[in-house]
């Protein structure tokens, strides 16, 4: 890998990621404008990443829900976060545990925070994690 874009940034928002707008759409039945703008804002997010590497992200359930979709497309995931990041970013699946509940709800105020401020706009609703766990506290 390395093979960082000269501005990732730049690169991010000119993705082309209208193939996960089609299936949000088509098989979960999204909003056309929601899926569109859920999809701006995982640029956003990814975006946030750049500006400070060294902080953990924590998505809302829809950009989230995007994220995952990115994965799925292993080729162009990879691709994609090569010429952004230099490297792959892992999506770490939470362990369920109250202490990591507690920790990813601090780190998920800490990036809507950091969100508001850099694209003056809401990040999302208040989180409330325990809806990213099943019965079994996995995601």
């Amino acid at each position: 890998m390395k093979n960082k874009a000269e501005d990732p940034i730049q690169y991010i928002q000119n993705l082309d990621l209208q193939y996960i707008v089609k299936r949000l759409v088509g098989k979960k039945n999204w909003d056309e404008a929601e899926a569109k703008d859920t999809v701006r804002k995982y640029k956003n997010f990814l975006a946030l990443k750049i500006l400070d590497p060294k902080l953990v992200r924590v998505p809302t359930l829809e950009i989230d829900e995007v994220w995952h979709d990115h994965i799925l497309h292993t080729r162009k995931y990879m691709q994609d976060c090569d010429r952004i990041f230099g490297k792959y970013m892992h999506h770490e699946p939470s362990s369920g545990t109250k202490e990591e509940e507690e920790h990813l709800a601090d780190l998920y105020v800490e990036t809507m925070r950091s969100y508001e401020e850099k694209f003056q706009e809401s990040y999302g609703h208040a989180l409330d994690i325990s809806k990213w766990c099943t019965n079994k506290g996995k995601l």
